[in-house]
């Protein structure tokens, strides 16, 4: 691939796109994407928006490709939430930020936990150019974290998970158990996993499981995405 020649081209024939990043990886793993990206063509960001608030998205990012889906997912997600602006909100595998921002703008805090850094500093930066100060991110692995937030913090009235495909680990759901939020809002892209986590967050009949609504984000595949809703039982 003669990488020199795209470029040039796209400059030529003023193609609308707005970044060129090649990504380096030597390794030869199952792992797609390296830390090493060369920037080529535009700046080292794209720009989105959902709803009101506006993200910038890095190359090593994750972020829906179905952004119409995305909205709507995200919507129904902060409709089980119905957040009454006193709430504290754990947003477990955050991402850049999206969930969290969304949240914040209806709760009084919102946490966000992300393994990937180059995802925590772009959630940083999204809270900062939309204004948001009731978000705090944090960055390392959500099982550990959670522990030690849990400890800093005020107890969750609200846990939204967002895992990939693997799901959660099963010390995340211990420690979501042990500290019993009101609500909980699964976003899953694997029923299978779903299903895994949701047995265990079941099992100790204190979650009743009102609804799960799927997405279809990828049309003429057999993925499928979903929303899933549980609420405390009232004793």
């Amino acid at each position: 691939l003669n990488i020199d020649f795209m470029v040039t081209e796209f400059k030529k024939n003023k193609i609308p796109v707005k970044s060129i990043v090649q990504n380096v990886n030597t390794k030869k793993t199952n792992v797609i994407l390296s830390d090493k990206n060369i920037l080529l063509y535009g700046r080292e960001y794209i720009q989105d928006m959902i709803e009101n608030l506006t993200f910038n998205i890095y190359p090593n990012s994750f972020y829906q490709v179905n952004s119409i889906q995305m909205e709507k997912m995200y919507k129904r997600a902060l409709d089980y939430a119905n957040l009454q602006g006193t709430e504290t909100v754990y947003d477990l595998y955050c991402g850049i930020g999206t969930i969290t921002l969304l949240l914040s703008q209806k709760c009084k805090t919102v946490y966000g936990i992300e393994v990937v850094a180059q995802a925590i500093e772009s959630a940083k930066q999204n809270a900062k150019i939309n204004n948001i100060e009731n978000a705090k991110f944090i960055c390392g692995k959500v099982e550990d974290e959670i522990e030690n937030l849990v400890a800093k913090s005020n107890m969750p009235n609200v846990i939204v998970l967002d895992p990939a495909r693997k799901g959660c680990e099963e010390k995340v759901l211990d420690t979501i158990l042990n500290v019993k939020p009101e609500k909980i809002i699964y976003i899953s892209c694997n029923p299978s996993t779903l299903a895994r986590d949701l047995k265990k967050l079941l099992s100790t009949q204190e979650y009743e499981l009102k609804e799960v609504t799927p997405y279809d984000l990828f049309s003429h595949t057999m993925h499928i995405e979903s929303v899933t809703f549980l609420k405390r039982v009232e004793l």
